[in-house]
């Protein structure tokens, strides 16, 4: 697939990081319920991925060591055999590699600003989904015009905000 077809005329790189994470845990969950995929620890991985929507900076070591007592942490750790007996075989690898992308769409910016890694990290979720036919969000939806804020990290969301992107699983 060609980069500029996820574009809809919108740049990635035009999106704050807080957008893009948003967009990548979006697409985790489409993917998910495209293959009927039900797990606690998906569920709960993608809810604590969520919650960086309103992490402020003095809240940010709490929510990154929050991946710590997760199940499947997207730090490619091995996952207990309870998950991978519950994914389907042909599946699992591509869910792995999913979830690590999208947990690196943020990550790879948690202590440098390095919003290339992070256009990169999103581009490998939004390709993983159009090659197992899962919709991909339009980015238009996730323009904040404020992007630039925090390193590129953009403002955080207003409860608003959180429950009209979460609309758009």
């Amino acid at each position: 697939m060609k980069r500029h077809q996820f574009m809809h005329n919108i740049s990635i790189d035009t999106l704050s990081v807080i957008a893009r994470q948003c967009i990548a845990v979006t697409c985790l969950q489409r993917f998910c319920q495209r293959h009927a995929l039900h797990h606690q620890a998906l569920s709960a991985f993608a809810e604590h991925i969520w919650q960086v929507t309103q992490v402020g900076p003095g809240d940010f070591a709490a929510w990154e060591s929050g991946f710590a007592s997760l199940a499947v942490t997207g730090m490619g750790d091995p996952w207990p055999d309870d998950i991978r007996m519950a994914i389907p075989g042909h599946l699992l690898g591509t869910l792995e590699r999913l979830v690590q992308h999208v947990l690196e769409t943020s990550a790879c910016t948690w202590y440098g600003n390095d919003l290339p890694e992070s256009r990169r990290q999103l581009e490998a979720v939004l390709e993983l989904c159009a090659r197992h036919d899962v919709a991909i969000p339009q980015l238009a939806h996730y323009v904040q015009h404020d992007a630039a804020l925090r390193g590129g990290w953009g403002p955080a969301l207003t409860d608003e905000e959180v429950r009209a992107w979460k609309a758009l699983i």
